[in-house]
C-alpha cells in the first residue's frame, strides 16, 4: 500500500478522486481515504500545514494502515535560482531547518533522540520519480522544513548556507523523522508555487498543486 500525504485540499483532492473502491476514515480530525488507484491499495490523507500536523498524519497513518512507503507530495518554495515557478523537486533527504539545540552543543539541524540532521529518502522511489519526471525542469535535492512560511532572501540563504537545501516546505521533515523511526520508506515530491514568497504562492499554489497530482499519479501506477 502507498500512502499519500499533502498539506492542503488543492494537494489530495484530486488524488482522493482518482481512488475507486474507497473507504473513510476521521482519526484524531484527519480524513484517510483508502482505496486503489489504477488497481493499487493506496491511502491519502490531508494533514494541514505544519510539522505537528504532519507527524500526527504519519504516525496514524503506518499505525492504521501499515503502508510499504509515505510520499508526501504538493508544493513548495524554491531555494535555487535555477527552480523556477512549475519546476519538480525530488526530495533527496529532508531536514528541520528550524530544529536548533546549537546552545547545548548540538549541531544546526541534529534531531535529539534521533540524532541525524538529514533524513535519507527511498532510493527507489526517487529514481521512479526521477523517470517519470525525466522531460520535466526538475532537480533532486535537500528539502528543508520549518513551522514558518519562508519569505525573503536573508531566510532563504540562511537555510542555504546551513543545510544545502534546495525547497523548502512545513511538512516533509517531520513526517521523514516520523517514518525513519518506524521503519518505514520515505519519499518527497514537490513543484515550486513560489520564489518563497508569499504573493507567488497565492497565485501559483492551484497549478503546482495540479502538476504534483498528476505526477504522484505517475508515480504510484509504476511504483
Amino acid at each position: 500500500m502507498i500512502g499519500i500525504i499533502g498539506a492542503m485540499d488543492i494537494e489530495t483532492d484530486g488524488i482522493k478522486h482518482s481512488m475507486t473502491e474507497t473507504e473513510t476514515k476521521n482519526i484524531s480530525s484527519i480524513e484517510f481515504v483508502k482505496g486503489k488507484i489504477c488497481g493499487k491499495d493506496a491511502v491519502c490523507a490531508m494533514c494541514n500545514p505544519g510539522k505537528v500536523n504532519a507527524a500526527l498524519c504519519a504516525q496514524i497513518m503506518i499505525l492504521t494502515y501499515n503502508p510499504d512507503i509515505i510520499i508526501n507530495s504538493g508544493v513548495a518554495g524554491s531555494l535555487d535560482t535555477e527552480l523556477d515557478v512549475l519546476s519538480v523537486v525530488i526530495g533527496e533527504k529532508c531536514v528541520q531547518h528550524d530544529y536548533d539545540l546549537t546552545a547545548l552543543g548540538s549541531p544546526l539541524g541534529m534531531i535529539d533522540g534521533v540524532n541525524t540532521v538529514y533524513f535519507k529518502c527511498d532510493k527507489n522511489a526517487v529514481d521512479v520519480l526521477d523517470s517519470i519526471c525525466s522531460s520535466e525542469k526538475c532537480k533532486t535535492g535537500i528539502i528543508a522544513t520549518g513551522d514558518q512560511f519562508i519569505s525573503g532572501e536573508k531566510s532563504k540563504k540562511r537555510i542555504r548556507d546551513n543545510f544545502g537545501a534546495i525547497a523548502c516546505d512545513m511538512e516533509g521533515g517531520a513526517i521523514a523523522h516520523v517514518c525513519m523511526t518506524n521503519d518505514v520508506p520515505f519519499a518527497a515530491l514537490r513543484v515550486i508555487s513560489d520564489g518563497a514568497s508569499e504573493i507567488d504562492f497565492n497565485i501559483f499554489k492551484t497549478k503546482a498543486s495540479n502538476k504534483s497530482i498528476e505526477i504522484l499519479l505517475d508515480f504510484v501506477k509504476t511504483f
